[in-house]
C-alpha cells in the first residue's frame, strides 16, 4: 500500500511541475503571433489624357497642349485615353489647363460637315485671326465650275455689273405711245463692268445641313446593288456654304440684290494668295487687246445677252 501510494505522489508532483512550467512558458512568451491579414491589391489605373495649357474653345488642339495622368480605373468615364485621340481635333469649348479632356468635349471637324451637324462647332476664324460667320449662297452649274466644289474647298468671288448714267438724255421715241410707252420704249444704256469681289473664301460645306453627305462609292464596288448602289453615289448641291467675315458677308449680300451677274472660281490647294486685279470694261479690252473700233469708242457699250 504504502509502495502504490508513493508512486501516486511522484506523479502528481510530476504533473504539478509541468502546468507550472508550461504556464511559466505561456506568460513569459505571451499569446502567440496572430496570423498574417490578407495584403490589400492595389486598384488598377488608366493614364488618362490631360490639358497642359488652357485651350480655348473652337481651335485645334496642338500636340504640346495635351499630356497624360494616371488616374484608378473606378473614377474612369468618358474620358479619353490617348492623346493620339484629341491631337489635330477641335475643342467644342474651353478646356483649363489641369482639366481631364472627356470626349463630349472636342469633336472631328470633318465629322461636323461629313455629319451635318453642330455647324457653329466649326467656324473658325480666317487665316488673319477675324472671326467669320457661315453665309448659304446658291449657284448653278456653270456658274459654281460644273459642281467641281466640294466641302473645304477655296473659292474666288468675281461679279459683273451694269453702271447706268441715270444723267443720260433718252432718244426720242420712234413710235407715237402706247398705252404709256413709245414703241419701242426708249432705255438708258449702261456700261458692263466685271472684276475680282472676293479672294480665298472658304467653302464650309456643299449642300444643306442636317442631312450627312454621301460618302462615294469607289468604282467597281456596288455594281449590281441596285437602287442601294445608286443612292451611295455623291450628290451635287447648288447650295453652298461660306466662310465670311460679317463684312465680306455683307459684301456678297449687296451684289446678289443689286442684281450683279456672280460666278465662283477654284482655287488649288494650299493656293492662298491675295493678288491685285484691275477692272474690266470695254474700254479695258479695246486698248489691252488692241480692238479696232469705229470712231468715237467711248459711244459704243456691249450689248447684253439673255442667258
Amino acid at each position: 500500500m504504502r509502495r502504490g501510494s508513493t508512486i501516486l505522489t511522484i506523479v502528481g508532483v510530476l504533473l504539478a511541475l509541468t502546468t507550472a512550467v508550461i504556464a511559466y512558458v505561456v506568460l513569459v512568451r505571451g499569446p502567440g503571433p496572430e496570423p498574417p491579414s490578407p495584403t490589400p491589391t492595389p486598384e488598377a489605373k488608366v493614364a488618362v489624357v490631360i490639358a497642359l495649357q488652357d485651350i480655348p474653345a473652337y481651335t485645334d488642339i496642338p500636340a504640346e497642349a495635351v499630356g497624360t495622368q494616371e488616374i484608378a480605373e473606378s473614377k474612369l468615364t468618358n474620358h479619353l485615353l490617348a492623346p493620339e485621340a484629341v491631337v489635330g481635333r477641335r475643342a467644342a469649348r474651353t478646356i483649363l489647363r489641369g482639366s481631364f479632356i472627356m470626349s463630349d468635349w472636342i469633336v472631328d471637324p470633318q465629322a461636323v460637315v461629313q455629319e451635318g451637324k453642330n455647324a457653329s462647332l466649326n467656324i473658325t476664324p480666317d487665316r488673319e485671326g477675324r472671326s467669320r460667320v457661315a453665309m448659304a449662297f446658291e449657284t448653278t452649274e456653270l456658274r459654281g465650275v460644273a459642281g467641281a466644289i466640294q466641302n473645304g474647298d477655296s473659292v474666288d468671288i468675281l461679279i459683273s455689273y451694269q453702271l447706268v448714267d441715270t444723267e443720260q438724255e433718252l432718244p426720242e421715241p420712234l413710235a407715237p405711245a402706247v398705252e404709256g410707252c413709245p414703241a419701242p420704249c426708249p432705255e438708258l444704256t449702261g456700261v458692263l463692268l466685271a472684276q475680282l469681289l472676293l479672294q480665298d473664301v472658304e467653302v464650309y460645306r456643299v449642300g444643306p445641313w442636317l442631312i450627312p453627305t454621301p460618302t462615294p462609292v469607289p468604282e467597281g464596288e456596288g455594281e449590281g446593288e441596285g437602287e442601294e448602289a445608286r443612292e451611295a453615289q455623291p450628290i451635287r448641291s447648288k447650295t453652298l456654304t461660306l466662310l465670311l467675315t460679317q463684312q465680306n458677308a455683307l459684301v456678297l449680300k449687296f451684289a446678289r440684290e443689286s442684281g450683279a451677274s456672280i460666278d465662283l472660281v477654284l482655287r488649288g490647294r494650299d493656293d492662298y494668295e491675295q493678288v491685285r486685279t484691275e477692272t474690266v470694261s470695254l474700254q479695258y479690252l479695246v486698248a489691252r487687246f488692241e480692238i479696232t473700233v469705229p470712231p468715237a469708242p467711248s459711244r459704243y457699250v456691249t450689248a447684253p445677252r439673255g442667258e
